[in-house]
């Protein structure tokens, strides 16, 4: 096996569960007019009432662009409201609305599915180091593109 083959695998790994993980929540989600794009946002904000877009973006590692889209579409439907702040017209505040509390719902229902889809037969033990490993790749490759962008 020569170098390039070493880790092939767990990046197509990787791609079919995020492409598998957006068809589950955009079938779960499609009745309340949002997919798999926006319900991290919806969790975010139930989460967290009163961040701001930029703490919204970063708090997934998004860029602002992103997540301006997402809180534009929640709010076309009607299940956020933005606040400008009094001292920094500039930040705005972004909250749930009575509107999102079903919805919400569900999406926390469909987290809790999708994670027992993906962890079946796993004991205990192997789901905890599953997230451990998951957790830690993602710091890798968020630090690695931490430093790229101070070489850019």
């Amino acid at each position: 096996m020569n170098k390039l083959d070493k880790h092939r695998d767990i990046g197509k790994y990787i791609s079919i569960l995020q492409r598998l993980n957006n068809m589950f929540y955009a079938n779960r989600l499609s009745s309340f007019q949002i997919g798999c794009g926006q319900q991290f946002f919806l969790l975010q904000i139930f989460n967290h009432p009163g961040m701001n877009l930029h703490e919204l973006a970063l708090n997934g590692n998004y860029d602002k662009a992103t997540a301006t889209r997402a809180v534009k579409k929640l709010e076309e439907e009607g299940y956020v409201r933005t606040e400008t702040e009094e001292e920094d017209k500039r930040i705005r505040r972004i909250y749930l609305t009575d509107r999102a509390k079903p919805v919400v719902e569900k999406t926390q229902e469909c987290v809790d599915e999708w994670a027992e889809i993906i962890l079946e037969g796993l004991t205990g033990a192997e789901r905890k180091e599953a997230e451990r490993l998951l957790i830690r790749m993602a710091d890798n490759a968020h630090r690695f593109n931490s430093r790229q962008k101070g070489k850019e």
